[in-house]
């Protein structure tokens, strides 16, 4: 029951931060934090928990974003159920370079969703651009900032017993 009431307070925190981060520091200092409280959530809850901070998250990234509605809990949700196939198939236990291979492909597979969903929607786009320009700086900044991350969220599930 925790988990539930924490889980939208945590995604509007996130959500506050990556805002907060992008604004201070533009693209290049904009780590995925959102994507980083999914996979978390998965790997210390299981899929149902991280299936509902894809939503919380998709929702609160959706209310400010100009894709249409639904992009993004669409892409959290395969997000979460990737992390669930990878966390079966290739994760480690307690590695860092486990955790850290598990942010790479998620973060691959949420720009390439993205960009897919944006070619359909609006216009044709250079996936060049796509991933010069988005992916990797948030891939990134992402990679720097995921254990420091997941180490801090582990502290607090520790502290408010999750």
């Amino acid at each position: 029951m925790r988990q539930i009431l924490i889980i939208p307070i945590l995604c509007y925190i996130f959500q506050l931060m990556e805002y907060c981060l992008f604004t201070l520091f533009g693209r290049w200092g904009d780590p995925h934090l959102m994507l980083l409280l999914v996979i978390f959530f998965n790997l210390y809850s299981g899929i149902r928990f991280s299936l509902l901070v894809a939503i919380c998250g998709g929702i609160l990234k959706d209310c400010f974003s100009t894709m249409p509605f639904g992009t993004h809990i669409f892409s959290y949700m395969v997000c979460a159920c990737l992390s669930t196939f990878i966390r079966k198939h290739w994760y480690e236990r307690g590695s860092p370079v486990s955790k850290l291979m598990m942010v790479f492909m998620l973060t691959m597979a949420h720009t390439l969703i993205m960009a897919f969903v944006f070619k359909m929607v609006f216009e044709d786009i250079r996936m060049f651009d796509v991933f010069a320009g988005i992916w990797l700086p948030e891939m990134i900044t992402t990679m720097v900032v995921a254990l420091f991350v997941f180490e801090k969220l582990i502290a607090l599930a520790r502290r408010f017993k999750l």
